[in-house]
């Protein structure tokens, strides 16, 4: 809470001046952060009425989710990418993570299998539920994790999801985490990965789809965002790639139809990923993007139900378990 007073502070300050430019240091650095133009004076406005509404959390001990800051007042966010905007510039300049400001996300991603815990509350979720259950807001006050499960799943798309469930994934690879954050995830997600790493120690491995979001999307999961600067407790290194991998399309001999041209955005995707430092300094998550540009193709997880419906549960997940072909 000091941080926060120390910043109000230094924004009041300059706006009684009448600072402008407005520079501000970014906390624990020899850099500043700069507003210059017109235009950003309402987004100094907006940081400025965000440290107070943080400062106001922290002082009551309470938590606010991003979307209900927004519909407090709408009028004066204006849309909800302008409000997430502004959170991900004052964790900049404070240079600490958002959960330390008592600012929450709403949670998308969804857990389901062998994993019980407590939550904020101390009543007791089970998570061995038909459809999954939603990932909690606040992962930071969840506490006694329990699980009988060997592996923890994280899936890329929700359908798939789905399916693993339904096709009783457990009764071919044992007792198992499942966890998905639709797509590109939330923060509550990855966090949510961390801390089951952090506490239940348990092998995590990646299912996502075999073209250059997928493998995006494992690298967020893995390494953390490009976007953000707290990347340390939301990334799970330990976390690895166990399929789809573009090493295994020609072997498994996946029929032509679900493999998809490689479209222009997916090769600049490439180009991008390959030039980063998570994937430059690891020579088998290198290989899996050659091979993607070779192949000049793309498979998605459904594809392989052209092999059979029920593939990926009973063959393709439990032959790469058992063999620890995963990088």
């Amino acid at each position: 809470m000091a941080r926060v007073e120390e910043y109000i502070i230094l924004v009041v300050a300059a706006i009684s001046r009448g600072d402008w430019p407005l520079q501000l240091p970014i906390h624990g650095s020899d850099k500043m952060m700069t507003w210059r133009a017109a235009n950003q004076r309402r987004k100094c406005l907006l940081l400025f009425h965000l440290l107070a509404k943080s400062h106001a959390l922290l002082r009551t001990n309470t938590t606010s989710t991003k979307r209900d800051i927004y519909y407090e007042d709408v009028s004066l966010w204006g849309n909800q990418p302008m409000l997430d905007s502004t959170v991900t510039q004052m964790t900049r300049l404070l240079n600490i993570p958002r959960r330390c400001l008592n600012i929450s996300a709403t949670s998308k991603g969804l857990v389901a299998g062998s994993l019980n815990f407590l939550d904020g509350d101390g009543k007791l979720v089970d998570c061995q539920s038909p459809a999954g259950i939603l990932i909690p807001n606040d992962v930071e006050k969840l506490s006694q994790f329990r699980s009988k499960a060997f592996h923890i799943l994280l899936v890329e798309k929700d359908s798939t999801f789905q399916k693993l469930i339904d096709d009783k994934i457990e009764s071919f690879i044992g007792e198992c985490i499942l966890i998905t954050g639709k797509g590109y995830p939330d923060v509550n997600t990855r966090r949510f990965l961390r801390r089951l790493w952090d506490e239940l120690q348990l092998p995590a491995l990646a299912l996502v789809d075999a073209d250059p979001h997928g493998i995006s999307i494992l690298a967020v999961y893995r390494f953390g965002s490009q976007n953000l600067e707290d990347i340390e407790h939301l990334s799970t290194p330990q976390l690895r790639f166990i399929g789809l991998q573009p090493s295994d399309i020609e072997p498994l001999h996946i029929p032509g139809e679900a493999k998809l041209p490689l479209t222009q955005r997916d090769r600049s995707l490439i180009d991008s990923l390959v030039q980063r430092p998570s994937f430059t300094e690891n020579q088998l998550l290198h290989e899996q993007l050659v091979v993607l540009r070779r192949l000049n193709c793309k498979v998605e997880i459904q594809g392989l139900t052209k092999i059979h419906p029920q593939f990926l549960a009973r063959s393709y997940l439990p032959a790469k378990i058992q063999s620890k072909s995963w990088i």
